[in-house]
């Protein structure tokens, strides 16, 4: 055994500069070989919005809103400037997903990173300004009937019911809520973009390390067996 690692000792001092060098330049090449060729292949974008609470049929249930956001008429609005057929990439691409009764995340992944951030944005958008509108529009109507109810003159008898009738008014008013942003658009991820340049220098080292441990080991091997 001792004359099995002298010889391996004999052979590293030969070679020291080989086995030196090959770790260094392996290294070295994955290091620099990354810096030229990491590339994006997709970027995931998202939003998260929480729905309105304004007594909507559609705007305020997630299920209706999820059909609706998927629905041509609501993406030909949303999506004005992009053509028919491209919309229905869109509409296939287009990810929903329910985070919670109230919140829904918006997703898109696409080659273009701008490209997906203004999808997402396009869509939440507009189904923001449409239900600013809605809510908008039953406030209204909330305020112009508190208005009535509190200039109108009523017996002592009914002055219980109106106070209610008023209570009752005011408690909707201030549960109402429209829908809003929770998370705004953002890249989630940088799609598949390869190992970094540090993770390949490294993995260059240890290969290099690995060939040169062989070269000197296994010739002795062999002769040993």
């Amino acid at each position: 055994m001792s004359g099995f690692m002298l010889r391996i000792g004999k052979r590293m001092k030969k070679y020291i500069v080989w086995l030196v060098l090959l770790p260094v330049v392996l290294a070295a090449f994955g290091f620099f070989f990354a810096k030229g060729t990491v590339e994006q292949s997709s970027y995931t974008a998202a939003v998260t919005l929480t729905l309105g609470k304004y007594d909507d049929g559609v705007y305020n249930n997630m299920e209706e809103v999820t059909s609706l956001l998927k629905s041509d008429a609501f993406l030909n609005q949303a999506l004005r400037d992009v053509k028919e057929e491209e919309r229905q990439d869109v509409k296939n691409r287009l990810i929903l997903t329910n985070q919670s009764d109230t919140q829904l995340q918006l997703s898109f992944t696409d080659a273009d990173q701008a490209r997906a951030l203004a999808v997402v944005k396009q869509v939440s958008d507009t189904f923001l300004k449409q239900d600013k509108a809605l809510f908008t529009k039953r406030q209204q109507v909330i305020e112009r009937r508190l208005s009535a109810l509190e200039d109108e003159s009523v017996s002592n008898d009914s002055k219980v019911d109106k106070e209610r009738f008023l209570y009752e008014l005011e408690s909707t008013k201030l549960g109402m809520k429209q829908a809003k942003i929770v998370d705004p658009a953002q890249v989630l991820d940088e799609g598949n973009k390869g190992m970094s340049a540090k993770k390949r220098a490294l993995l260059g080292l240890v290969i290099g390390l690995s060939i040169s441990l062989m070269f000197v080991v296994l010739p002795e091997v062999f002769k040993e067996s």
